[in-house]
């Protein structure tokens, strides 16, 4: 039975919205979290999983590397209050390892240890001999490759699973098939939401719908709304099994990933597709992807193909989530946007938009506010 009032409704159950509901919980905000299809059945359940800011975030873009970087100090402590509490999100902080194939990929990687060795996270470059060591079935064709082993990777599906648990046991009500339909406003402000299951009163309305967060015909019918720049892109990815065969950590080459997982089973990915919606495994995407395994691991071509799944990312122009308050619609915030990083970067995403629904202080939300657009 849907609830009637709320202090926070949140529409979307995909990683981000999940992750703002559980912090909201620890402070005892009455939270509804609504999702349309099923928690984690979009991106978050189709993702490599991978916590890498340091391949994945630009450091000289400010913002985003508090973020990254943030995200990365909490997810150990996240993974460790989840299990504790009932559900492992399967986070391991194995490490990840880029290898590079041709001398312009070892030049690009050496480059970057320049900087990231001065990070304080063990980075090193390993050469041939030592790469073969660490992943004896690796390609004798690589020529070296950085090791990371302060970041690692986390299974996005469990993650949701383990967070709307723990959320639930703190309070947090969570409804999967509901389909939210308009905001119930006054005047300017929104109230709350109407569902498919009914209304729900509230003075805080989450959007994190993915990359549904930009169709403003549909979450913002006003005059005058501001356009949210939030676009689909598509990603695939496919399990293959070969027993006896699991790398120590993920490993990247110039196209994929190549993840381990704690069934056995080894993920890679992922594609990219731009302005796409459909969730469609396609030939051309199996085909890519095997290929990038077999770089990194050759044995791979004769792995079991167990499975492929796709999912939408919700990308922005310029590669910066959307994060705040939306103007002139009070009451009204979003959460979307974040493209491939989603997962590697939600503990610090919630934990400023939860911070921001307690007190109201948009501040460190500003590099990310809709205005910039």
């Amino acid at each position: 039975m849907l609830e009637k009032s709320a202090d926070v409704v949140i529409i979307g159950g995909g990683v981000i919205g999940c992750s703002i509901a559980y912090q909201l919980a620890k402070q005892q905000v009455r939270v509804v979290v609504l999702e349309r299809t099923r928690f984690a059945a979009g991106a978050s359940g189709a993702t490599a999983g991978v916590i890498s800011p340091l391949w994945h975030v630009d450091p000289d873009i400010e913002p985003m590397w508090r973020l990254g970087m943030r995200s990365l100090e909490l997810f150990p402590s996240l993974a460790s209050e989840l299990s504790e509490a009932g559900v492992d999100p399967e986070f391991r902080q194995a490490g990840v390892f880029k290898l590079a194939f041709t001398d312009k990929e070892a030049e690009e990687l050496q480059r970057n240890l320049v900087w990231q060795s001065k990070l304080g996270l063990g980075v090193a470059w390993l050469d041939q001999a030592e790469a073969l060591q660490r992943e004896p079935e690796a390609s004798t064709a690589v020529l070296g490759g950085i090791f990371s082993p302060k970041e690692g990777h986390v299974r996005g599906r469990r993650l949701v699973d383990s967070l709307v648990q723990v959320a639930s046991r703190l309070g947090a009500q969570f409804h999967q098939g509901v389909e939210v339909l308009n905001f119930r406003k006054e005047g300017n402000r929104v109230s709350g939401v109407v569902t498919s299951w009914g209304s729900v009163n509230a003075p805080q309305v989450v959007l994190a719908a993915g990359p549904s967060s930009g169709l403003p015909a549909r979450w913002l019918q006003q005059q005058g709304a501001p356009e949210i720049p939030v676009r689909p892109v598509k990603g695939e990815r496919i399990l293959l099994r070969k027993p006896g065969f699991l790398p120590r950590s993920p490993v990247r080459n110039s196209e994929a990933y190549v993840v381990p997982r704690m069934d056995g089973d080894v993920l890679v990915a992922a594609t990219r597709v731009e302005s796409r919606f459909d969730e469609v495994v396609t030939a051309a995407g199996v085909s890519h992807l095997i290929a990038a395994a077999v770089l990194s691991f050759p044995s791979l071509a004769h792995a079991e193909f167990v499975s492929g799944r796709a999912g939408v990312r919700p990308a922005t122009p310029d590669g910066m989530p959307v994060l705040g308050p939306v103007p002139d619609v009070e009451g009204l915030s979003i959460a979307a946007g974040h493209d491939s990083v989603g997962i590697m970067l939600s503990p610090a995403t919630a934990e400023m938009m939860a911070q921001f629904l307690l007190d109201g202080n948009a501040a460190s939300l500003e590099p990310f506010s809709i205005s910039r657009f």
